[in-house]
């Protein structure tokens, strides 16, 4: 079988599974030469062959690709990043084999295995620039005839090669234990290394198909079809970010670094539709009992689509959105990280491009936002409270503000004390507490009495009222009909 088809092989086993076997790998590195032969029992370093070479050059161009991943987990610890130079120097003669050995140190390898057991996969990145010296020292071991038949599944996590351990790194990197973003992440190495492999094997032109990715994604995650209706729910509901909450309005820029002036003195301003989603889902399925999980431990906003990517052309006001999340606690299986976020990959930019595709659908989509858009409403975040868009870090600056803001029956309660009551019927039902309606938040604090969160809520609803406090704030909600009414706002942090 000729080099070519060796390659388109590998080609057509990525693009139907994500994935290459070590079979497969095997079949690329015999395209770079034979292997020199020893015995089994041998411990000498074999010579610098050109094929020994060219297939060291590949392990560690895998090494070296995985080093952001080992520095998100341990910066300090240069160990790897240095056996990566070391092997290279290696190969090119600037170093003697005595040299590159005295690294080989069982107790390296034992702190690269520690790390994995301390940090997870992403610290595979540290074992796969170890296996790259090996290949630099004795070849790729799984060419050797005795380990010829071998396959992926023979294999357990601590003999792997070094491309399947960067593979391992790379794939599970920012992924948030999404399994649809680790498979799409995966097949994005195999097709990188296959294109790696074909250059150093001596196919300069060769380039991975990216309709092969492109078809893979969908397959993990096939293209739900658009709803002929233009509306906020429809378009939630479309992106997979969950029910539509609300959407206020706001403003943003870009400024743009000019090399001839050496300052950032190109400025871009946009608008920006800033949506609000909740995932429905009120409870976690535990990966150990596989039980439903109502047991709340936080709840959060996750972004689903920043502004900056560009969704829409630049000409029009952009659109970001969150989702809010729950993340919940098995009480069999304390220590699993449960959520409500579904499975498999998204992308909310092709999302929103094949939503406003068609003639009209972007401009109804945009008076939509408009139309729906909540200008008068009251969010508290951690160290500032926003009244209709207007960020205030104090009481006081509400008292200062309360006119421009528009605020009725509002003012000091005891000013000494630093405590201002404010009227929430102005807002309508437009009050949230970081990102989540009130009532939502009531709801998911109920059993939250825990400063883990940065915040804490104690609910006195046979009383009427709702008290909860945040890093900078405490509140008391005075209650009507299940609706806060009031709410006495205390100064925890003095500016």
């Amino acid at each position: 079988m000729d080099c070519i088809e060796i390659f388109r092989q590998a080609e057509k086993e990525i693009a139907e599974s994500g994935k290459l076997s070590l079979t497969a790998r095997r079949k690329i590195w015999q395209t770079m030469g034979e292997i020199e032969p020893r015995d089994r029992d041998s411990i000498k370093p074999r010579s610098l062959t050109e094929p020994l070479k060219k297939r060291a050059y590949l392990a560690l161009a895998c090494a070296k690709k995985v080093m952001p991943m080992w520095c998100s987990v341990d910066s300090d610890d240069k160990s790897p990043q240095n056996l990566i130079k070391k092997s290279l120097a290696y190969l090119d003669g600037k170093i003697t084999v005595k040299e590159l050995s005295a690294d080989r140190k069982q107790s390296t390898i034992d702190d690269f295995m520690n790390a994995v057991d301390e940090y997870g996969e992403p610290a595979s990145a540290a074992v796969a620039a170890w296996d790259a010296m090996v290949v630099a020292l004795e070849d790729e071991s799984y060419l050797e005839p005795w380990d010829s038949d071998l396959t992926d599944e023979d294999i357990d996590a601590y003999e792997r090669d070094a491309a399947k351990e960067a593979c391992v790194a790379w794939s599970s990197a920012y992924t948030d234990g999404d399994n649809g973003k680790y498979v799409i992440r995966e097949m994005r190495f195999w097709a990188w290394y296959l294109e790696e492999a074909a250059k150093i094997a001596g196919l300069e032109n060769y380039r991975f198909p990216p309709k092969y990715i492109k078809a893979f994604k969908e397959k993990q995650n096939p293209p739900k079809p658009v709803p002929e209706e233009v509306s906020l729910e429809s378009f939630c509901d479309f992106l997979g970010v969950g029910e539509y909450v609300y959407n206020i309005k706001g403003e943003s820029e870009i400024s743009y670094y000019n090399k001839k002036t050496d300052k950032y003195d190109n400025t871009e301003y946009f608008d920006i539709y800033q949506i609000t989603a909740r995932l429905p889902q009120e409870y976690g399925i535990c990966p150990v009992c596989k039980k439903p999980i109502y047991n709340i431990k936080s709840f959060y906003g996750d972004r689903g689509l920043d502004w900056d990517e560009f969704a829409v052309p630049k000409k029009y006001p952009q659109i970001d959105i969150t989702r809010l999340c729950l993340q919940f606690r098995c009480p069999d299986h304390p220590k699993e990280w449960i959520y409500n976020i579904p499975n498999g990959y998204r992308n909310y930019k092709d999302g929103v491009k094949r939503y406003i595709k068609g003639e009209g659908r972007l401009e109804k989509l945009l008076e939509e936002l408009e139309r729906r858009t909540v200008t008068k409403y009251c969010k508290v975040w951690m160290d500032e409270i926003v009244i209709n868009g207007k960020n205030c870090r104090s009481v006081e600056e509400i008292e200062n503000k309360k006119e421009e803001l528009g605020l009725v029956d509002t003012g000091w309660v005891d000013k000494a004390n630093g405590i201002y009551m404010l009227d929430l019927k102005q807002f309508l039902s437009n009050f949230f507490v970081f990102r989540f309606p009130f009532s939502k938040f009531v709801q998911y604090t109920k059993n939250m009495n825990d400063d883990t969160a940065g915040y804490r809520a104690v609910l006195k609803e046979d009383e009427g009222i709702v008290e909860f406090e945040v890093r900078d704030f405490r509140f008391k909600c005075f209650m009507e009909n299940g609706q806060p009414i009031y709410m006495q706002i205390e100064q925890l942090k003095k500016l």
